[in-house]
């Protein structure tokens, strides 16, 4: 019988992406809400930049794996619209995966704050605050755009898992 499941490596790392960029979300969603002085949300945002290095990261493993690992084809019983929505989902989660941590960077560097992972990350860009401006707003239609990507795959999971019975949410697991 046909391994019908994603490999280990790219299960894992799907998990692990899939709990950081929750968390990311629900901190920068948590951290617009907080005063600007907030003490808290300096060390919130140290966290969350920190995590978009690691994310950043992983979504390069990710799509090494993605190209050089055994990924399973979708069941034969998919309509072509299923099939076109599952690949456009896809491809828009990892071209948010790479471009959220892009533009957070950009908006790091531009506004001259520094960025820590372990030691720190060389500001690439000078200081140009309509830069960091324009940046700062991508991010943020970026992360609610993420949002919408994740609740579709998510009920698209659900729906083929419990609706249809074609349990393909095994795969990933």
């Amino acid at each position: 019988m046909k391994n019908n499941k994603y490999s280990l490596g790219l299960r894992i790392i799907h998990w692990l992406m899939s709990a950081l960029i929750i968390g990311m979300l629900y901190s920068g969603l948590y951290m617009k809400s907080l005063p600007i002085s907030s003490e808290i949300k300096f060390s919130i945002y140290a966290i969350h930049k920190a995590c978009g290095i690691t994310v950043f990261g992983l979504i390069i493993v990710r799509i090494f794996f993605r190209v050089f690992t055994y990924v399973p084809q979708l069941p034969a019983s998919f309509s072509r619209f299923v099939i076109n929505a599952s690949k456009t989902i896809h491809f828009g989660l990892y071209f948010l995966m790479v471009l959220m941590p892009l533009s957070g960077y950009v908006m790091s560097s531009a506004s001259s704050k520094e960025i820590k992972y372990f030691v720190h990350i060389p500001l690439l860009i000078n200081e140009n605050k309509e830069l960091a401006s324009a940046a700062n707003q991508l991010h943020s239609m970026l992360a609610y755009l993420m949002i919408v990507f994740i609740t579709l795959h998510i009920l698209g999971a659900l729906k083929h898992t419990f609706i249809d019975k074609q349990n393909i949410f095994k795969r990933m697991i």
